[in-house]
């Protein structure tokens, strides 16, 4: 009892661990809308989401030249395209403000008045403005492009409306990412190389700001109270400032932990006025790793002496995780979202974050398909995404022996045996990323055999007092083995990969050995009983790249062999011998593996 109390304080300190560990929410799999195409409800390979207050969905098709409304639900309900009062050029991103006008940042030509023969034209950034219906409204550049004319040198042949040879001024980077943001009096922001402009709802120029502060700028929007949310993703911060261009405050750092970002940032306000911020950390699970240091079989699994084939080897997981992150609006870290990436799912494996609306509903895009994929957050455990391993496998035999002797002239058989023979063995084993650094795994196998042997002796009895020796054998065995790992991952880097793990491990058989004399005359009978188990705990930690440290303490009760204790009663009833042994082995193994 004493040893079994040790091992279930054990388990429950390390179960305690994996309870109170950070789990973060995850989400759930809602609905699938869109695909690849140009018609109504499909998509070209470049396209923005932006979702208004009641749900609706509006996604800006920078190949197809168009910008469709779906509802939530994904079903079409309107579509803009260009006409004779506007054309889109290159739409790349979209707003809606709480009019629910719609604005799209996108390129325009002007031309530059007093120039003729030829005339000339400017091509610069620009806002398109529609109603809620989808009329265009009007075209906003974001500077007089009607005025400027003196980088001449940058000109190309062009074609005026009228049909003659013009003149057009291109900038330099016309490829560059626009972005467009609206508050709820209308008011227009446009972040256009680490500058945000801001127009009136009638598109004149305001002000410009952001300028020196912002490095590879990536996203802008505005919460209800006219604050702008700038993702400075060269900084790996976000940006804050007033209606009136005032800088606020910033939060973020570099890293991937809590709080922290990397890569390039997207946003969103919460329909609750905070900010939710979508990062590119990925949490790699799904290399092989082809570094040999990396092979290092678990020596947990060693001293035990159990191995575990479904226990990998090598790094072998097979899921990507990904994040997003909830700030308050001064910054600070709320809570973070995780979502997986089955990348052994033939139609999971390319999906690619595309949006996050103000509920914090995530959406996914098959990169084959053009598919979006709607989540909604969920509680941080989900049993449909705990990795589940169950084998079972049923073995039943039967078989018959008759021996003759080969010295008798008799026609008896000397012996006749019949056996039955039955075997279970299941395991069953779960795995559980709780976190983006910590995983669970629990395993547990069982083993039960059952087997019967009658004996008989048809022929004639040597037994000198006349006893009949037919008899019947059993043999029962079962076996539970039960390991739980806690593993935290110190370091995700392919090259640098560390990682930090305790387990706990126990298992345990009985082995009942019994002989019964079948005649009532004859009272011999063997009673045998075996019995062992073993127990360890351990704790496993990567030293840099290259060392890992290992220390293990294990018990096993006998050491090589099984408890035993016997009693044997010959043919007349009479005890005729007993036996007893046991043993304890206890060990304390310390490795340090490096390779060099």
């Amino acid at each position: 009892m004493r040893l079994i109390s040790v091992i279930l304080f054990v388990i429950s300190i390390l179960l305690a661990a994996a309870t109170f560990a950070p789990a973060y929410k995850t989400v759930q799999f809602v609905s699938e809308f869109g695909g690849k195409g140009e018609t109504l409800g499909k998509f070209s390979d470049k396209t923005q989401l932006v979702f208004d207050g009641n749900g609706n969905i509006y996604v800006v098709d920078t190949d197809n030249l168009c910008v469709q409304k779906l509802n939530p639900d994904g079903k079409p309900i309107m579509e803009i395209t260009g006409g004779d009062e506007f054309l889109f050029a290159r739409p790349m991103d979209i707003a809606v403000d709480g009019e629910l006008n719609i604005y799209i940042a996108d390129w325009n030509s002007v031309y530059i008045r007093g120039t003729d023969s030829p005339k000339i034209y400017n091509y610069g950034p620009c806002v398109h403005k529609f109603s809620s219906d989808g009329k265009f409204i009007a075209t906003f550049t974001l500077e007089d492009l009607s005025q400027k004319a003196e980088e001449k040198e940058n000109a190309i042949p062009a074609v005026d409306t009228d049909g003659n040879f013009a003149l057009m001024i291109v900038p330099q980077k016309t490829d560059r990412q626009l972005y467009v943001a609206a508050d709820i009096d209308g008011n227009i922001y446009v972040l256009d190389q680490d500058a945000v402009y801001k127009l009136s709802p009638s598109g004149e120029f305001l002000l410009r700001f952001g300028e020196g502060r912002l490095y590879q700028a990536a996203d802008v929007v505005v919460d209800a109270k006219g604050n702008i949310y700038v993702a400075d993703t060269g900084n790996r911060r976000i940006s804050k400032f007033s209606q009136d261009g005032k800088f606020l405050l910033s939060f973020g750092k570099k890293g991937d932990t809590d709080g922290c970002l990397t890569g390039t940032l997207n946003l969103t306000i919460a329909s609750n006025g905070t900010v939710l911020v979508v990062d590119s950390a990925r949490y790699e699970k799904v290399f092989k790793t082809s570094i040999e240091h990396r092979k290092f079989i678990n020596s947990a699994i060693l001293v035990t002496g159990q191995d575990d084939p479904l226990i990998p080897r090598k790094r072998d997981f097979r899921t990507v995780i990904r994040r997003f992150q909830r700030f308050d609006e001064n910054g600070g870290f709320q809570e973070k979202i995780l979502y997986r990436i089955d990348k052994s799912d033939p139609e999971l494996k390319n999906m690619e974050f595309k949006a996050v609306d103000p509920d914090g509903n995530l959406y996914l895009i098959d990169k084959d398909r053009l598919a979006i994929r709607k989540y909604s957050i969920q509680s941080p455990i989900r049993w449909a995404e705990v990795e589940k391993t169950v084998s079972c496998q049923l073995q039943h035999s039967q078989s018959r022996s008759q021996i003759d002797n080969f010295y008798d002239l008799d026609s008896y058989i000397d012996f006749d045996e019949r056996e039955r023979y039955t075997q279970l063995t299941a395991t069953m084993r779960l795995s559980y990323d709780m976190t983006e650094t910590f995983r669970a795994s629990l395993v547990n196998s069982l083993i039960s055999m059952n087997a019967r042997a009658y004996d008989k002796y048809p022929g004639e009895y040597a037994d000198p007092d006349g006893f009949i020796q037919d008899d019947e054998t059993t043999d029962e065995y079962i076996a539970i083995r039960t390991r739980l790992d806690l593993s935290f991952i110190l370091d995700h880097d392919l090259f640098s990969y560390r990682v930090a793990n305790l387990f706990a491990y126990f298992s345990g058989g009985r082995y009942d050995f019994n002989i019964r004399a079948t005649d009532f005359q004859n009272r011999r009978r063997l009673d045998e009983h075996l019995w062992w188990t073993v127990w360890a705990v351990g704790a496993r930690y990567d030293i840099g790249n290259a060392v890992r440290l290992s220390l293990i303490a294990a018990q096993h009760r006998p050491p090589g062999f099984m408890n035993y204790e016997y009693k044997y009663w010959d043919e007349q009833g009479e005890l005729y011998g007993t036996g007893f042994g046991s043993g304890t082995s206890t060990e304390v193994f310390i490795a340090v593996d490096g390779a060099f």
